[in-house]
């Protein structure tokens, strides 16, 4: 492996890491699994991992293709994108739960389902709209065979990431604290909100190249 295809994977998992949040899915798994077994809750979280990789994975080789067939520009998905991957980052700053992430629609109809592994966490609590949007994004970035294999290792290190935290959700959120998980969400949420600037910024200039001049 070339170092500029590690520096990709390891630029796009730190990104997808960020939008898929792993810290904001430790209460959701917690409350959402509260008065089941341990072992239940490891399940659970493993499941939605799985899933979560899985459409990441998907998106990363149709997304581009769907978008052509749709008739979207890649400048026009990317500031799209980053509207909506910045609203994910102020929610993190403020150290909320997005609506776009988890609604309380979601929320209700997953308390009368056996497992919530799928809905609400797997989608839209982790591969939500803003995991979706950068997945597509990082690969127009830099199109080609390559990129996406990146975008897809990068994917699946993300999915086993937040299957070991979600493991030791538990733990962890004993360990860390509520203000911990606030504390680390908030300084996700800024990086965040840096990157989304950075993509809005590439789709203007997309759109409008003469603004570069």
């Amino acid at each position: 492996m070339h170092n500029a295809q590690l520096s990709y994977i390891i630029n796009d998992f730190v990104t997808l890491v960020l939008i898929c949040s792993p810290l904001s899915a430790l209460p959701a798994l917690l409350g959402l699994t509260l008065g089941r077994s341990d072992k239940e809750k490891r399940r659970t979280g493993i499941v939605a991992s799985a899933a979560m990789g899985l459409i990441l994975l998907v998106v990363t080789w149709i997304g581009s293709p769907l978008l052509s067939f749709l008739g979207i520009s890649v400048p026009s998905f990317q500031i799209a994108g980053g509207i909506v991957i910045f609203t994910l980052a102020m929610s993190m700053l403020n150290a909320q739960q997005s609506r776009m992430k988890q609604a309380e629609e979601d929320l209700s109809e997953s308390e009368r389902k056996p497992s919530v592994a799928i809905v609400p966490l797997a989608i839209p609590l982790m591969a939500g709209p803003g995991a979706i949007s950068t997945v597509i994004v990082l690969v127009n970035e830099s199109p080609g065979v390559m990129n996406q294999l990146a975008v897809s290792a990068s994917a699946i290190l993300v999915a086993v990431t937040l299957a070991i935290v979600l493991y030791f959700a538990g733990s962890l959120e004993r360990v860390l604290g509520h203000t911990g998980i606030n504390i680390i969400n908030r300084i996700g949420g800024l990086i965040l909100a840096a990157k989304a600037v950075g993509s809005i910024y590439a789709g203007v200039i997309g759109l409008f190249p003469f603004l570069n001049h």
